[in-house]
């Protein structure tokens, strides 16, 4: 499990430095081709290019500055391991305030010929403070 711990937390890194370029099409690169990305409020986004169509606007349209992910626990084996984590996204909208939300996700990563890719991907936000 150590091996795949260590696949998932580059992922992870990897995840955050796209936010940060901006780069929907790197981070729908770290998705299965048939993943699964399911947002808060919002209907199911199937396949690796409407997730790059999801992360553009979200980058875009909230001003999506970064996203610190922390894995809590990860369990499984085999092919496929769950990750339950925690997020704090920072957004800057173009002529808004910048903000900070908090979350929790649950991701299915699935073993791929291109290594650990996030295949069904669930998160929402905490409550405001």
């Amino acid at each position: 499990m150590e091996e795949i711990r260590k696949a998932i937390e580059k992922g992870i890194l990897e995840f955050s430095e796209c936010v940060r370029a901006g780069d929907a099409a790197g981070l729908a690169a770290l998705y299965t081709e048939d993943a699964c990305l399911m947002p808060p409020n919002s209907e199911m986004v199937l396949g690796r290019k409407a997730v790059e169509g999801f992360w553009g606007a979200t980058i875009s349209g909230l001003g999506l500055k970064d996203a610190i992910l922390t894995t809590v626990d990860l369990v499984g084996g085999g092919d496929t391991v769950a990750e339950l984590g925690k997020f704090v996204l920072k957004t800057h909208p173009e002529g808004g305030e910048p903000g900070e939300t908090r979350g929790k996700y649950v991701v299915i990563y699935k073993r791929t010929d291109e290594g650990w890719k996030l295949h069904w991907d669930i998160f929402n936000f905490n409550p405001p403070p």
